[in-house]
């Protein structure tokens, strides 16, 4: 099993190089390489004086920061006029490379610890739904939706057995938003109307078509359906008389 060793809080050779740019505020595009390298060795003997045991890594990216102090130090060939190709290439160019890949990837696990640390705040509830028997409380008089339904089977059932003695009306279909309003010019004549008297017209569309008028007319909150006990007739009035 690999074993990594972690000296002072520094988990590698980059990261510790990391630390001293960032203390020392130099430009990782400009690095001062006599002066980090010195440091580097300067940190690498305290860890050999505390006896502490160093791993190659370390001492790899020493080795690679005094070749690039001996490069910089070199004096650089001039650069050759008729060769229009010829760059100087800086020795520090691998190193900003791997040093901007290592603080991409440091910025990413930042991010990831805030993450976690705000996650760890918060508090998940498991999901939980009300049992079937649960009962839920509703106002005196209120009408649920399946009183209107029974009322409105109710409609249909006496509009079909009625329907051979008046097979031979033929009524203009009506569409739900002039029946929307005939249904609020109705409730204003008289203010309270029963349900079962505005439903009550001559075919089964229309009769279809009105309860959608009164769905639609309880969905915008503009009417209430009432009732003053189980199976009492359904009553319609306007949500401001109510």
């Amino acid at each position: 099993m690999a074993l990594t060793l972690v000296l002072n809080d520094f988990s590698g050779p980059l990261d510790l190089l990391w630390h001293l740019i960032r203390t020392n505020e130099v430009d990782i595009y400009d690095i001062p390489i006599a002066e980090i390298t010195s440091q580097y060795l300067a940190y690498l003997h305290d860890m050999q004086t505390a006896r502490l045991d160093v791993a190659g890594d370390y001492f790899v990216m020493a080795a690679s920061l005094m070749a690039m102090k001996s490069k910089m130090l070199l004096p650089q060939p001039e650069p050759d006029p008729e060769d229009e190709d010829t760059e100087y290439e800086d020795p520090r160019a691998g190193l900003v490379a791997q040093l901007l890949t290592y603080q991409v990837y440091q910025e990413a696990a930042e991010q990831l610890r805030e993450r976690e640390t705000a996650r760890s705040q918060s508090y998940a509830k498991p999901e939980s739904l009300p049992g079937a028997d649960v009962q839920v409380p509703m106002r005196p008089g209120s009408v649920k939706l399946n009183d209107i339904s029974r009322a409105m089977a109710a409609v249909v059932a006496r509009q079909l057995a009625t329907k051979t003695t008046i097979a031979h009306i033929e009524a203009e279909p009506i569409s739900v938003e002039k029946r929307i309003a005939e249904v609020l010019k109705q409730i204003d004549e008289v203010g309270t109307c029963r349900f079962d008297a505005l439903v009550a017209v001559n075919t089964v569309d229309g009769v279809v078509t009105t309860f959608l008028a009164i769905l639609t007319l309880m969905k915008a909150d503009q009417i209430i359906c009432e009732q003053s006990g189980p199976f009492a007739p359904i009553t319609v009035m306007k949500k401001e008389a109510a």
